[in-house]
């Protein structure tokens, strides 16, 4: 029973999460895109109503991965801003910069990659890593050993 809370608790959470991530997309500007084939706006508003199908379901494994995709780029640019804003909004004490560090960590510590969002995730950590002074070249290697080692498996 006492998982089943736990679960429904971490549900409503990223539900949460991933509703505030998809209106802070609609609230800003410069995330606003509208073609003649594409409005972001109402690809924000479709995402909601997709992201709460998943929450009625109990889906949680999408529901973290819609929140790992939304926020990648607030990752990216370390935006401090938007975690600021992810904490008003939804009242959870969460530090996205500190979550994505932690499962870096996890991984490098496991020595191992598992899954494709890992790969992605250590790829994309390496690629800043090269772009930062100093460069930590030990560390760059043991990540791109990695990111081998899982290509290597999965050929």
């Amino acid at each position: 029973m006492k998982k089943k809370q736990t679960n429904k608790a971490e549900l409503k959470k990223y539900h949460d999460l991933v509703i505030a991530t998809l209106d802070y997309y609609l609230d800003h500007s410069i995330m606003h895109i509208k073609t003649d084939d594409f409005d972001s706006q109402e690809h924000f508003k479709a995402c909601k109503s997709v992201a709460t199908k998943d929450f009625n379901k109990g889906n949680l494994t999408n529901l973290k991965q819609w929140f790992r995709d939304l926020t990648e780029m607030f990752i990216e640019t370390k935006d401090l801003k938007f975690n600021t804003y992810l904490q008003q909004k939804t009242g959870y004490d969460i530090d996205i910069l500190k979550s994505y560090f932690k499962r870096i960590d996890k991984i490098t510590t496991k020595g191992k990659i598992t899954t494709d969002n890992q790969f992605y995730e250590i790829s994309s950590f390496v690629n800043k890593l090269s772009q930062t002074e100093p460069v930590d070249k030990e560390k760059i290697e043991l990540l791109n050993k990695l990111l081998l080692n899982y290509e290597h498996k999965e050929t």
